[in-house]
């Protein structure tokens, strides 16, 4: 390992223990809250660590469920629950609608579309989803980049939207 490798790795662990002493920080206060357990205080605790890492790391969720005295699995159902809470450090959220009048319009292209785009990006660059419907049939096939909506999507458009991204 050369010095320029070396001065790499050691700014890489400085701040990966720099990170880990703002996560120690975020824990250790709020599971001193009077009110730690309740909803409002844990929701505000998963989006500081979010913020932190910019997803809520899962292996972090028990040790954070243990210092506001809950169980883990009510952290992963507030996860679950809030949308804007990401379990993994993808950058954009793409949802397909596959309900009836988007699949009779060629839904299912569009999402092959979306796989074949999203293959030559970065790894995690982007989480895919399918929903049965989003709401909007007037303007099927539709398409969500996060809260941005498409409609009228064509395959041959995804990889421009997707460029936006």
């Amino acid at each position: 390992m050369n010095d320029m490798d070396r001065n790499k790795f050691r700014i890489q662990m400085e701040e990966e223990e720099q990170k880990e002493r703002q996560w120690q920080e975020i824990v250790d206060y709020y599971g001193g809250q009077k009110d730690a357990k309740s909803q409002d205080n844990i929701v505000e605790m998963l989006r500081e660590v979010q913020e932190l890492y910019g997803y809520i790391p899962s292996e972090k969720t028990g040790a954070m469920a243990d210092a506001l005295g809950v169980k883990q699995t009510l952290l992963l159902q507030l996860i679950k629950l809030y949308p804007s809470f990401k379990k993994a450090p993808y950058g954009h959220c793409i949802t397909v609608c596959t309900g009836a009048r988007c699949g009779g319009k060629g839904s299912a292209e569009v999402f092959e579309a979306v796989l074949k785009a999203v293959e030559t990006r970065e790894s995690g660059a982007f989480k895919i989803m399918m929903k049965e419907c989003l709401k909007q049939c007037k303007t099927a096939p539709n398409l969500m980049v996060d809260s941005d909506s498409y409609g009228h999507v064509k395959p041959d458009e995804v990889a421009s939207i997707l460029s936006k991204y």
